[in-house]
Parts: C-alpha cells; sequence; structure tokens
C-alpha cells in the first residue's frame, strides 16, 4: 500500500512539473519492423500546419531502440490545436493535440503510424476514442467479407452479385460509423477536435441548413476557439448570398497590424478585390476614388477596403502608392497568397476585381458590383436610401 503511495505521488508530482514548465511531452513507441524507404527511422518530428498549408517542424527527437520523446514549450493561453508527427514516410504522419500534458503514443500496436493510440491527456483520450469508431467499423466491414469469402468463396466475391453484397455491408456500416461518431461529437461538444471533425468530416456531406445547425449544436465555451471560428466560417462561406452573413475574413493590414472583417461591424464595408498586374482592377480604381472623395467625412458609417491578391509585398505596396489609394481611413489589406488567400477562398472570389458591399451587421447587400455602381449605390445608400432592405434573395 505505502509503495502505491509513493508511486502515485511521484507520477502527480512529475505531472506537475510538466504543467508548471509548460511543456508538452510526447514519449512514443515506434516498433522496428516501422520503416520508411526500406531504412530504420531514424528522427521525428512535431510538425504545425498553418491556415495556408504551410507545416513548420517546431522539435525533434531521435529515435532510439524504437522510442522517442519530443518536448515542446506551449505559450500560455494557447489553445489546444492538431499538430502531426511527421518523419515516418509520407501519409504515415500520426494526429495528436498539442496540450501541458505528457501524452503516450504507441506506433507499435498499430497497422500503420496513423493508427497510432494516443493518450495521456484529456483531450487525446477523448480525441483517440472518436477515432475508435471508425477503426471499428473498419473490422466489421473485414469480419463481414471475410465471412462471405469463407461461405461462398472468391469467385462468387468477384461477381455481380458479390459485388453488390460487399457494397451493401460497406454502406451499412459507413452510415453506422457516421452516426456513431455524430453523436460522440454532440455528446462531447466542449471538446477542441469537435468543430475540427464537424468541419472535416461532416461538412461536405451536408445540407447548408444541416451545417448551420451542428454549428450552433457546439458548445458557447469553444466559440473564441479557432477550430470552431474556422468551421462557422466554412458553414458562413458555403451559404453566402445576396441577405446572408459574410465569413469572419482574418485581414492583414499593410499598417502591420492584423484584424478581421468583423472589426468593421457597425459600418458599411465596401470589399474590392484587386491586383496591381489586373488591368480591369486599375480601371474599377478610378470611380473607388471618386467614392473616396465624396465619403472621406462619413468614415464613422463606411469604410473601403482593398484585398489585393498580389504575392510580393513592394509589387503591392508601390501599386498603392502609384495609383494614388495609400490615403487615410482607405484600408488595405494582402496575405501574399494570391487566389489560395483563405479570405479568398470564403468569399468564392476567383478572379479579380471583385467588389462586395456590406450591412453594418455583416450581410451581404452585393457581391459582385461594377465600381460604377458601388459609387452610385453607396451614396445613395448614405443618403438614406436603403434600397438593399427591398431586394429580394
Amino acid at each position: 500500500m505505502l509503495q502505491r503511495f509513493i508511486i502515485t505521488v511521484v507520477a502527480f508530482t512529475a505531472c506537475l512539473a510538466v504543467n508548471a514548465q509548460g511543456l508538452c511531452i510526447i514519449n512514443g513507441d515506434i516498433a522496428d519492423d516501422v520503416l520508411y524507404n526500406g531504412k530504420k527511422i531514424k528522427k521525428v518530428y512535431l510538425t504545425r500546419t498553418d491556415d495556408y498549408g504551410r507545416k513548420t517542424n517546431v522539435c525533434s527527437a531521435k529515435v532510439k531502440k524504437g522510442k522517442y520523446t519530443l518536448k515542446y514549450k506551449v505559450n500560455e493561453n494557447e489553445p489546444a490545436m492538431l499538430y502531426t508527427i511527421t518523419g515516418l514516410g509520407e501519409g504515415r504522419d500520426i494526429e495528436l493535440f498539442v496540450e501541458q500534458d505528457e501524452i503516450i503514443v504507441d506506433t507499435a500496436k498499430a497497422a500503420e503510424p496513423g493508427m497510432s493510440d494516443v493518450n495521456g491527456s484529456p483531450l487525446n483520450n477523448l480525441f483517440t476514442e472518436y477515432k475508435y469508431i471508425a477503426k471499428a467499423g473498419k473490422k466489421r466491414i473485414a469480419e463481414k467479407v471475410g465471412l462471405l469469402k469463407h461461405e461462398k468463396g472468391d469467385a462468387w466475391l468477384d461477381s455481380k452479385e458479390g459485388k453488390i453484397a460487399v457494397a451493401q455491408i460497406k454502406g451499412k456500416e459507413e452510415v453506422r460509423v457516421k452516426s456513431e461518431q455524430l453523436r460522440y461529437l454532440i455528446d462531447h461538444n466542449t471538446s477542441a477536435f469537435v468543430p475540427f471533425e464537424m468541419q472535416r468530416t461532416f461538412l461536405p456531406i451536408i445540407s447548408d441548413a444541416y451545417a448551420e445547425q451542428m454549428a450552433n449544436s457546439v458548445s458557447t465555451t469553444l466559440h473564441s476557439h479557432p477550430y470552431y471560428k474556422s468551421f462557422k466560417n466554412a458553414v458562413l462561406a458555403r451559404s453566402l448570398k445576396v441577405g446572408n452573413v459574410a465569413p469572419d475574413i482574418a485581414l492583414k493590414l499593410a499598417d502591420g497590424n492584423t484584424g478581421q472583417l468583423s472589426d468593421y461591424r457597425g459600418k458599411f464595408v465596401l470589399l474590392n478585390v484587386w491586383a496591381a498586374d489586373c488591368e480591369k482592377s486599375i480601371e474599377e480604381l478610378e470611380y473607388l476614388k471618386a467614392l473616396y472623395s465624396n465619403t472621406k467625412d462619413k468614415q464613422d458609417n463606411f469604410v473601403i477596403l482593398s484585398v489585393s491578391f498580389d504575392k510580393d509585398a513592394t509589387v503591392w505596396k508601390n501599386a498603392m502608392e502609384s495609383n494614388g489609394i495609400n490615403m487615410e481611413g482607405w484600408l488595405h489589406s494582402c496575405d501574399l497568397a494570391g487566389s489560395e488567400s483563405p479570405a479568398a477562398k470564403l468569399l468564392g472570389v476567383k478572379a479579380t476585381p471583385q467588389i462586395m458591399l456590406f450591412d453594418p451587421e455583416g450581410r451581404a447587400i452585393s457581391l459582385d458590383m461594377t465600381g460604377e455602381e458601388a459609387l452610385e449605390r453607396v451614396e445613395q445608400i448614405l443618403a438614406g436610401d436603403l434600397y438593399y432592405l427591398d431586394q429580394k434573395e
């Protein structure tokens, strides 16, 4: 009894030490037969992926006798986010949530690295349980198909009748798995992986109306989490049309600050997507400059926001100067990602120029205006004629 007590105290003390240092400690176990290009794995990495799909290795560890320990300093108040353990070969990454805790990754018992058991922290324990649902479904499919093979033989499985039977087994199990997964997400709707999985697994296969209901099912305690914001934005992007609220795009402003489209709620926002090398974009700027001149004393109610598709900061800023649009109160944003910008994708913009207009509540008044139309319509609105309230969808 005394020995058990001592072990418990030591373990508890070790846990406190981890939390006090703000460390995420990942202890992994790789089977000797996990190979990459015929060679033993010698080093693994903890990798972070940003909103642009860019991967950054934040720490690494040598693999010795099939074991490794990754240590990563977690910033104070940093939300739990999904990272990957890489270095195991293409398509063999291991997903896990980084938290101030000690995490155990058991790859030795997995058929593939991606199926590794990840446990230790509360969030990873739940995430592993969630992934077991899909694993169990695959196992049931294999068992049922194996039984058919035993009863009827390979030739029958390759026949039209056999293929239909196998398809029915897979279809039933896939529906069952999705149902069980959704129930699990709803039952654990305060966990950070919930909005992530709703977006990754369910958003592509559900209707717009059901997507909105799914977003509403996530606990309000997660509404400030990046994964909820991403999921909510993806839902809004799917239903973006005149009269609906726009996704809350991120803005990297010319003055070095960052912001969100929602920062300008309470004002009408004219959002102009342009590029320095787009002749039509430059033509439209002439109308926007006239609009700026006519409304610069009304910036409490109206703002022009130009979002550039340029990939070179110097080209972008020189174009702002040469075209005379680098003026006080005229906002400029560019993330140097061109048409691959997350903001562009959320707004459904595929080419320049595109001019949009949003009301003070963030609802779309128009998603594709000409510069001339924008000049007329904004002046009409600021004069008190809210014509768009009578528009039909």
